[in-house]
């Protein structure tokens, strides 16, 4: 398989990434003098934001390695304006652009190769179709502006800054194949023995990617970012048909904070023990009460609830919710309660963030972001343009591929002002039980993922689905159970927090909105809330297998 650094399939050395900025600016220098026609807008502003990504997979199952697959990409984002820093072509923030169906769409990709003609052609063709859907998007804004009001007409749609360079880099460590493939093989294998685990694979993905911006202003960045996960996929059928499912997702921005292989196998050891006892648990069709959600679930929590809602792009767009635009200034979550977003943190006691960016994909420095201060709204999340009631700009927009930038979550800190020790965190959410005369509450240990709706015509609400859940009884008894996700509507489950621990945790994930897919980081303590509620998940049945695994009988001998 080619390393990292592999000619065609591979990274760009520092040596190539020069070059091709040189290109880059060559063809934005030209594109910026000679992209005009009589009659229509001129671009006041051009950038380039370049991506090589390389990403190598080992996948398995049972001990033996199914699938290794090593991907390499160049892309090019281009992104013209038309008009003037005052009033330009990008109309609601960006965000109900459709680029996939645009002709520059077909244009993003760049040679594998670090080839002048070839990639400054690209360049050329990216950047006409471009500016042509530019000018198209400035007389749409425009013809719109004839039927409805712009309620943000005032604002401009972009700040002139100052440029900024940094271009220091340096080579990432090659990826030990052997070491992947063997724990990949060992891992897998330990779900041999277990014929109840019907569906299990491991997987190892080690993504790196280099980013070169450089735009009309004058500023050019180089950034670097390697991402690594370690996965696990348990899958068991009980005789109900209900499914139960156990997934290890560590995510990491080190290779080193990644478990040895002894302690990975171990965790899913653990996993496949709980699984027996989950496929015993009752189900709950539905609860409303106290919930006490781990770190894990409280960041998640968070996240869907409030993070989404924070990302200011969506307060330019009729079509968003916009659930805290009028409450600026005002409380919306607890006192002891501050929300902070700042990606310029590289790590948590010891572990990198994933979150991690010093620059936005619009070329912005980014800045720490006070959202929340002592449960009173303070800001947004901002990308290069103001936002109704907020000039400051901090540098949070990004984006995945082909799609325009808006403001999203880095990362994102839930600091708890009084602290609460577990012991007493968790006889408080006894005592809520008994005080609401609940037969018991529910204790979320481990969430899979969540959604949520910011679009005013629809519901403004969130789920987070539920991989482990226990029920505690007003006495202090534990059950595991199954089968429920908590949901919610955003201010009133604000609301409903009680108290949080001392235990702040750092969750490393992937976030998927208008903007693309994106890594996250989540800092959070546990969190008890007066009510809660669970809905029922699908309650699709399934039917057994026809045939048992075909190596059952060897692993009930002990083979």
């Amino acid at each position: 398989m080619p390393g990292l650094y592999d000619s065609e399939n591979g990274l760009y050395t520092p040596a190539q990434l020069t070059k091709i900025r040189s290109y880059m600016k060559s063809e934005l220098d030209r594109s910026m003098r000679m992209l005009k026609r009589p009659g229509h807008p001129r671009p006041y502003f051009l950038s380039y934001l370049f991506r090589n990504h390389r990403r190598e997979t080992f996948w398995g199952r049972l001990g033996a390695i199914m699938e290794h697959v090593v991907q390499a990409q160049n892309n090019v984002f281009c992104d013209v304006r038309v008009g003037s820093y005052r009033y330009d072509n990008v109309a609601e923030g960006g965000l109900h652009e459709d680029p996939e169906k645009q002709e520059s769409y077909d244009y993003i990709p760049m040679p594998a190769e670090c080839h002048e003609d070839a990639f400054k052609y690209g360049l050329w063709r990216l950047t006409d179709a471009r500016y042509r859907e530019a000018a198209e998007e400035f007389y749409e804004r425009r013809s719109r502006e004839l039927h409805f009001v712009d309620a943000n007409r005032q604002l401009p749609s972009r700040v002139r800054r100052s440029p900024v360079t940094a271009l220091k880099s340096s080579r990432f460590e090659e990826i030990d194949v052997d070491y992947w493939r063997h724990l990949v093989r060992k891992a897998g294998a330990v779900t041999r023995k277990h014929t109840a685990i019907k569906t299990s694979w491991v997987d190892f993905t080690a993504s790196h990617r280099q980013s070169l911006y450089v735009d009309s202003e004058g500023s050019e960045q180089l950034r670097q970012q390697a991402v690594f996960e370690l996965r696990a996929h348990l899958w068991l059928l009980p005789a109900d048909g209900k499914a139960v499912l156990q997934e290890l997702n560590l995510i990491e921005g080190d290779l080193h904070d990644l478990p040895s292989e002894k302690d990975f196998v171990k965790l899913i050891e653990e996993r496949i023990r709980l699984l027996g006892t989950l496929e015993k648990a009752p189900h709950l069709h539905a609860y409303s009460g106290p919930v006490l959600l781990s770190p894990g679930a409280a960041g998640l929590f968070f996240h869907e609830v409030i993070g989404h809602r924070l990302e200011g792009s969506r307060l330019l767009s009729a079509e968003e919710g916009a659930t805290f635009r009028d409450l600026q200034g005002k409380r919306i979550a607890p006192r002891f309660i501050d929300i902070v977003d700042d990606p310029t943190k590289r790590t948590f006691r010891g572990r990198s963030m994933i979150g991690h960016f010093l620059f936005d994909d619009e070329g912005n420095p980014a800045r720490r972001a006070t959202l929340v201060e002592r449960g009173v709204l303070e800001s947004f999340l901002t990308g290069s343009g103001p936002l109704p009631g907020q000039r400051e700009l901090n540098g949070h927009a990004r984006n995945a591929y082909h799609e325009r930038p808006i403001s999203r979550m880095g990362n994102l800190f839930v600091v708890n002002r009084e602290p609460v020790a577990p012991a007493e965190l968790r006889e408080r959410f006894l005592e809520e039980i008994r005080r609401q005369k609940k037969k018991y509450g529910i204790w979320v240990k481990e969430t899979l993922g969540g959604e949520t709706g910011t679009s005013s015509y629809d519901f403004q609400a969130f789920k987070g689905e539920i991989m482990h859940a226990v029920r505690v009884f007003a006495d202090g008894r534990e059950e595991p159970v199954r089968g429920v996700d908590f949901v919610g509507t955003p201010l009133s489950a604000l609301d409903a927090i009680l108290c949080m621990g001392d235990d702040d945790t750092l969750d490393n994930a992937w976030c998927g909105a208008e903007s693309g897919t994106l890594p996250v980081s989540t800092i959070a303590p546990s969190a008890l809330l007066r009510n809660l509620e669970l809905q029922a998940k699908r309650r699709e049945s399934l039917t057994q297998y026809a045939m048992p695994l075909p190596y059952e009988q060897g692993a009930r001998r002990g083979a």
